[in-house]
Parts: structure tokens; C-alpha cells; sequence
């Protein structure tokens, strides 16, 4: 980062005349292992508008806050809203604590401050680390080695600060502590300690009914259609109702309706008898934070650390419910060619493969069964026959090949038209270059003839060398004849 210049007036680093739009960016993060008051908003806040105060010339645009998200990457909504002002010129000024608050990855901090604001003429001050990039106190080249050093200690902090997280929350689930941001549906974080679980008596009567209708025979997908039926929403929509900033990480159960997968996933969570299960993802890196899933065998399971929803004896029931529903087909099945591509356009959810068999004919459809798994009004009843779908998926492809086809007779006709044009020009240089060489003999001729009569050769020679060079003219002139009657075919 030693190359960039800071320049704000003709290649001034000055303030002198520009009035200053700025934005206030806040960061906090406890991944990030900010603790303390020192680090809070409000202290945040309350620095950078005393700093405000003390200079006139900076007015405030906006305050941009980000409580709660990781400085290793700036993906932070705060964070975007406050670049997106920056570009539309709202801002040209940003203050920030210290460089830690803007980021703490070294590479995309640098690239904001030595390319992004120079080019966008936007001047960053850092109050704590002496940083101002329209100050005349310390030239461009000495703030850029402070800001890489310092970005390079804040990426070095955050690796070693992830490290230590990962450390500390691994010793806290092996104690059978609760460390999640949301507790699992059917629990609530205790108020007095949140790393325990206490029972949320308002969803519990559903926990407890999705295992009763299980053991008593009724199948997953109908549970899922009674809840559904019942208006009871799902728990990504529950968490949403209680007031949690919660998405779910598919981004699906925005609708609030139940899928079968969920009503498996709480008969399958050991959680419901009182167990701590913790540890089934990881993200990635603390650079990348991309979640995948950690093998059970190696998730942390601590028995008996809250008061259990369903007893044991209910729960190892459902579980040999599962295992009984684990048979063999009876015969060899082929998978459809057209399984998992054709979804519903009105729901967007796959549709499945039917067979209805009558005495006279055998029909095979796909049909959207979010109405008959989930709710009625979910969605229509939509069908398509297999050998319709059959007939306008090879009509779609036949129409593509022809198109291919088409395609490729226009590229052999370019390439073609192009190889035609440069055998066209190595013709045309090879017709020239053998007119050249038989002027050359033309000009050798006649002056063959004083060369005998000044004495220079012999009469002997003379009609020796007339021959040979009569002969070359004459190849020339038949070379000529056939190279120019090739090109005229091009």
C-alpha cells in the first residue's frame, strides 16, 4: 500500500475549502472479541461526535451502526448502505474509532483506503490511530505504512481472536452449555443464565402432539398438513413472531407453513429429551464464513443438562417408528429422468412422480403436492402428464439442435470465408512475386544480346543462356496463368 497518494486539492493533501460530508461508521462485534465499554456503541458514538464538535468543517451525513457483525469481511448491512452513499456522493468524509472498527482483513481494508476512497476523493480518518488522509501532519507514504502495519495486526488479531473463540466455545458445549444466538424451537434461553435452556410452555403442547400423532401412526407429511391446517406457524415464523432477527439459512419458511422435513427434524433432536446437541456446523474459516455440516459421530452431545419436552420412552419409540419405515423396494427402481427438475411455477416446490393404473390404460404424471403435504391453499393442484412432458422437452431440444445446427453451418461459413479470404491473399502475393521474377528474365534477355556483340560471351553462350532464360519465361508465364486462374475462384 506504499504507492498511494491522498490527494484532495490539485495534489494537495489539504481540507482547505471542501466542506465535508461525513459518515460515522460503528462496529461491534463479539466474534471479533470486543468486550467492554471502550468498544460499545455508545462509546463509540459519543468519540466520534465530540470529535465533530472540535471540527466545524465536517458535517454529519449519517450514522452507520453494525452491532454484532465480524470484521473479516464487509458484507455488513450498515456497512453496504453506507458505501452506497458514498457512491451516489452523499458522503465523502468517513470517521471510524480506529481501523480495527472499519475492518480487520487486511487485504480488502487496503484496498478500500488505497484504491476505492482515492478514486472517490473520500477522506478516512481513524482517531485513534492518528490516521487522516487530508492532514498535512504526516505525508501519504508514511500514513499508508501506518494503515498497512495496522490492518496487518487487526487480520492478525482476528485470526488469533477466531482461533480463541472456537477454543472457548468448544470447552462450553463439552460442558453442556448452551452457546447458540437462538434456542432450538420448544426452548427458550434461561434469563438469569442464557447459556441454559428453559422450556417455552407456549410451543411445547406442539412439540409434545407432532410425537403423540407420530407413534400413533399418522404419517410425517399428514402431521405437517395438520399443523399447516391448524394455522400453527412453523419455527422459522415463530422465531420472527417472538421478535428474533432470524433467517433461516435455506431461506426457506418464510411462508409459515410446515414442511415435512421439519416435523422429522424435531422427531430426530435428541434436544426434546433433555440433551445438548452442539457442534453439527462449522463455518469454513474466520475469513469464510460458509457453514458445513459436521459429521454426527462428531457432534458434542451432553445428556441431561435442561428439563426434556418428551420423556425417553416416546422418543426411542418415534426413533424405531424410523427405523421400521427404512424397507427395500420390492422390485429394481429406476431413477425418473426428469427427477428434480420439474417444480411447480406457482409454489416452486418439486413435484412428484404419480402413476394411476385403470383397466383400459396406465398414466403417469407429475403433480404438486404442497396442498395435499402442507395446505390446501398453499397451492393449486397442478398436474402434467409424463408423455405430454415428454413430447415438449424433445421439442424444446430438437428446436435447440437446430438452432446448433443452423449455428454451425453460419460458423463454418465465416471460418470458410475466412480461410478463402487469406488463400486469396497468398494467391495474389504469389502471382506478384512470379511477375517480379519474370521481369527480372525479361531485363536479363535483353541485355544478353550487347554482351555477345561487346565480346563479353561467346555466341555459343549466348544461345545457351537465350535458351535457358526463353525456357524460365515460358514456366513463369504458364505458373502465372495457373496461379491467376485459382484466384478467380475465390
Amino acid at each position: 500500500m506504499t504507492n498511494t497518494k491522498y490527494a484532495f486539492n490539485d495534489g494537495q493533501p489539504s481540507a482547505f475549502g471542501i466542506q465535508w460530508k461525513a459518515a460515522l461508521y460503528i462496529r461491534l462485534s463479539k466474534e471479533d472479541g470486543d468486550k467492554g465499554e471502550s468498544n460499545s456503541v455508545t462509546s463509540q458514538r459519543a468519540i466520534l461526535k465530540e470529535f465533530l464538535k472540535l471540527h466545524p468543517d465536517i458535517e454529519e451525513y449519517d450514522i452507520y451502526i453494525d452491532d454484532g457483525w465480524s470484521g473479516t469481511n464487509f458484507e455488513r448491512p450498515d456497512f453496504i448502505r453506507m458505501m452506497e452513499d458514498v457512491y451516489a456522493g452523499n458522503v465523502n468524509c468517513v470517521i471510524v474509532k480506529d481501523l480495527s472498527r472499519f475492518g480487520r482483513n487486511y487485504t480488502d481494508s487496503g484496498n478500500y483506503l488505497d484504491n476505492v476512497f482515492v478514486r472517490l476523493r473520500v477522506r478516512f480518518i481513524a482517531l485513534n490511530n492518528g490516521v487522516d488522509t487530508a492532514s498535512n501532519n504526516m505525508n501519504a507514504a508514511t500514513q499508508c505504512i501506518s494503515v498497512g502495519v495496522t490492518n496487518v495486526i487487526n487480520e492478525s488479531v482476528a485470526a488469533t481472536t477466531s482461533v480463541n473463540v472456537r477454543g472457548t466455545l468448544n470447552v462450553n458445549r463439552a460442558q453442556g452449555k448452551f452457546i447458540g444466538s437462538f434456542p432450538t424451537y420448544g426452548y427458550l434461553k434461561d434469563p438469569n443464565d442464557h447459556h441454559k435452556l428453559i422450556i417455552d410452555e407456549e410451543v411445547a403442547p406442539v412439540i409434545r402432539s407432532i410425537f403423540e400423532r407420530f407413534i400413533s401412526g399418522r404419517s410425517i407429511i399428514g402431521i405437517a398438513k395438520d399443523l399447516n391446517e391448524e394455522g400453527i406457524p412453523n419455527p422459522s415464523m415463530y422465531k420472527k413472531m417472538k421478535g428474533f432477527n432470524y433467517k433461516h439459512p435455506s431461506g426457506k419458511g418464510n411462508d409459515g407453513l410446515w414442511p415435512d422435513s421439519s416435523v422429522r427434524r424435531i422427531l430426530r433432536n435428541e434436544m426434546y429429551i433433555g440433551n445438548m446437541v452442539q457442534g453439527k456446523n462449522t463455518t469454513i474459516s474466520y475469513k469464510i464464513k460458509q457453514c458445513r455440516a459436521i459429521p454426527k459421530e462428531d457432534w458434542i452431545i451432553v445428556e441431561g443438562t435442561h428439563e426434556p419436552i418428551v420423556s425417553k420412552e416416546i422418543f426411542e419409540k418415534a426413533q424405531s417408528l424410523f427405523n421400521k419405515n427404512v424397507r427395500a423396494a420390492p422390485q429394481k427402481r429406476e431413477v425418473d429422468l426428469f427427477s428434480g427438475f420439474v417444480k411447480c411455477a406457482d409454489c416452486y416446490r418439486a413435484m412428484n412422480k404419480k402413476t394411476n393404473t385403470h383397466s383400459y390404460a396406465t398414466y403417469q404424471y407429475y403433480r404438486c403436492v404442497t396442498a395435499r403435504k402442507m395446505k390446501k391453499s398453499a397451492c393449486g393442484n397442478h398436474t402434467i402428464r409424463i408423455d405430454k412432458l415428454y413430447e415438449t422437452v424433445l421439442t424444446v431440444i430438437q428446436n435447440m439442435v437446430d438452432v446448433a445446427i443452423e449455428m454451425e453451418d453460419i460458423l463454418k461459413r465465416i471460418n470458410s470465408s475466412g480461410e478463402r479470404k487469406k488463400e486469396s491473399k497468398h494467391l495474389k502475393k504469389a502471382i506478384e512475386t512470379q511477375l517480379a521474377e519474370r521481369e527480372k528474365c525479361t531485363r536479363m534477355m535483353v541485355d544478353l544480346y550487347p554482351d555477345w556483340k561487346n565480346g563479353h560471351i561467346s555466341q555459343e553462350e549466348y544461345l545457351i543462356l537465350k535458351q535457358d532464360i526463353s525456357e524460365k519465361i515460358e514456366n513463369l508465364d504458364k505458373m502465372i496463368e495457373s496461379l491467376t486462374e485459382t484466384a478467380r475462384s475465390y
